[in-house]
C-alpha cells in the first residue's frame, strides 16, 4: 500500500519526455484466495488518469456537473483514462511511461482548450 503514497499525484511522462498528465488513481487486482484460505496481496495492474478520474468518487450531481463542464470545455469523451502497469518503466520524482501520450489520448482536455480557446484567439 506504500505504493500509493509514491505514484498518485506524480506526473506522468511519456516515451519522449512530453508531460502526460498526473497520476489520480490506481487499480488493484486480489486474485483469490490461496488453498491455505489466505488471502493474497492486492497487485497494481493499471493507472487511472485524465477527465472525470477524481469525480468517480464524488456524489452523483457532481459527477453530473464535472462532466458537462469538460463538454463545454469541448472534450467529446471526457473518461478516465487506465494504462496498463506494464507501460511504467521508471518511478523516480515522476512516472515514466512507455507509451505516446497522444496514443493514449491523454492529451484530450490540452486538445479541447486550444480548439475552444487559444485556436480563436488573434494571431495564435
Amino acid at each position: 500500500m506504500d505504493l500509493g503514497k509514491h505514484v498518485v499525484d506524480k506526473e506522468l511522462l511519456d516515451q519522449d519526455g512530453w508531460r502526460a498528465g498526473k497520476v489520480d488513481d490506481l487499480v488493484l487486482e486480489i486474485s483469490e484466495r490461496a488453498p491455505d484460505g489466505s488471502l493474497p496481496s492486492p497487485e497494481v495492474v493499471a493507472l487511472v488518469t485524465g477527465p472525470l478520474a477524481l469525480s468517480r468518487n464524488l456524489p452523483r450531481l457532481v459527477q453530473w456537473l464535472t462532466r458537462r463542464l469538460y463538454h463545454l470545455l469541448g472534450v467529446r469523451d471526457p473518461r478516465p483514462v487506465e494504462i496498463p502497469w506494464s507501460k511504467v518503466t521508471e518511478i523516480d520524482v515522476v512516472v515514466h511511461l512507455d507509451v505516446k501520450r497522444e496514443a493514449e489520448d491523454l492529451t484530450a482536455l490540452a486538445d479541447a482548450v486550444v480548439r475552444r480557446f487559444i485556436g480563436r484567439l488573434p494571431g495564435a
